[in-house]
C-alpha cells in the first residue's frame, strides 16, 4: 500500500465473517497491488464498515458458504460473536466483484497522485505455475528503482526488468510452493518457477496500437528505438510479462487461483500498477522536513 488511512462505507447486509474474507481478497488484488516507491507506512489502514441498511431483517445477509468438514468431524459450535447464519447467499459473488472494483479504481488513483509521477504504468505478468509466482514477479518489477528510472527517461530497457524478475525473493526455485509442480526440464535439471527460454517482455500502448516486443522465450528482439520512445512518452502504458511463453508443458501442475484459461492451458495472471521516479520526486523527498 501507498501511505493512506481508507475508509469505505456501504450499507450492504453482510456477515461479519464473509465481510473481512472479501475486504481481504479485495485489498489483495488492490491496495497491495499498487507501489510508489516501494515505501510503506506502520499505519497504513483500510477499514470497511456495513450498516446493512439496504435490506430488511427478513433478507438474510449475504455470506460465504460454510467450509466442508471433513468425515467424522465434531460438529462445531456457531459463534456467539454471528449473529447472522452464514448461508450461501448469490449476492456474494455480485458484492465482491463490486468491492474489488471500487477498490482498484482507488487504488489506481493512489499510483496517478505519485510523487513527481509522470507515468501509470500497469504491470502484467502470466505464469503457468502458479498466481504466487506472477505476483512475486509483477510486486519486483513494480518497486524496482531502475525499472521506474528507465520509465521516466523513456528507455526501453528489458535487462532491468529481467533483473527484478530474477531478484524477486523465491521465483527462482519451487521450494516454496511445494504444493505447485515447477517446471522440471529446465537447462541443469533444478525445478524452477521461472525459465528464461520461455520468458518475454513487451511493451503494451495504451491507444490499443500493437504491442512492442523487447525479449522473446529469452532472446532480445531488435527494438525499434524511435517506436519505443512514442509508447514511453504517453502518460498510460503496460508492461506485459509472459513467464511461460510457448506451448504448454505436462511438467505442470498448476492451482486454482486467479487462473484463466488459455487455449488447453491454464494461466494465471497478476497485475500490479506503479510509477515512474522522475527528478521532482526527489525534489519533493529532499525538501520535506518532519
Amino acid at each position: 500500500m501507498a501511505t493512506l488511512l481508507g475508509v469505505i462505507c456501504t450499507d450492504v447486509k453482510i456477515a461479519p465473517s464473509a465481510i473481512t474474507s472479501l475486504l481481504r481478497l479485495a485489498t489483495n488484488r488492490s491496495f497491495n497491488s499498487i507501489s510508489i516507491d516501494g515505501d510503506t507506512s506502520t499505519n497504513d489502514t483500510l477499514n470497511l464498515f456495513a450498516n446493512g441498511a439496504a435490506a430488511p431483517e427478513s433478507v438474510p445477509a449475504i455470506a460465504l458458504p460454510p467450509r466442508p468438514q471433513p468425515a467424522g468431524a465434531a460438529q462445531q459450535k456457531p459463534s456467539r460473536s454471528t449473529r447472522e447464519p452464514e448461508q450461501p447467499n448469490p449476492d456474494t459473488a455480485a458484492f465482491s466483484a463490486v468491492l474489488a472494483s471500487f477498490m482498484t479504481d482507488l487504488a489506481k488513483l493512489v499510483v496517478r497522485d505519485g510523487e513527481g509521477a509522470t507515468k501509470f504504468v500497469t504491470i502484467r505478468v502470466q505464469s503457468d505455475v502458479a498466481y504466487l509466482t506472477a505476483k512475486r514477479a509483477a510486486v519486483s518489477i513494480a518497486r524496482s528503482a531502475l525499472v521506474k528510472t528507465a520509465l521516466y527517461g523513456k528507455d526501453a530497457n528489458w535487462g532491468r526488468i529481467l533483473c527484478a524478475i530474477g531478484y524477486a525473493p523465491g521465483i527462482m526455485s519451487a521450494e516454496e510452493l511445494p504444493a505447485v509442480g515447477a517446471y522440471a526440464g529446465a537447462p541443469g535439471g533444478g525445478a524452477k518457477q521461472v525459465v528464461p527460454e520461455r520468458t518475454s517482455v513487451s511493451f503494451v500502448p495504451a491507444d490499443g496500437s500493437e504491442e512492442l516486443k523487447l525479449v522473446v522465450r529469452g532472446e532480445p528482439e531488435a527494438v525499434d528505438e524511435a517506436r519505443a520512445k512514442q509508447i514511453l512518452e504517453m502518460e498510460d502504458l503496460e508492461i506485459l510479462v509472459r513467464l511461460d511463453d510457448g506451448p504448454a508443458l505436462p511438467e505442470y501442475e498448476v492451482s486454482q487461483l486467479a487462473k484463466r484459461e488459455v487455449g488447453n492451458r491454464t494461466q494465471h495472471e497478476a497485475v500490479c500498477w506503479t510509477c515512474d521516479f522522475s527528478h521532482e520526486y526527489v525534489t519533493i523527498n529532499g525538501d520535506y522536513r518532519t
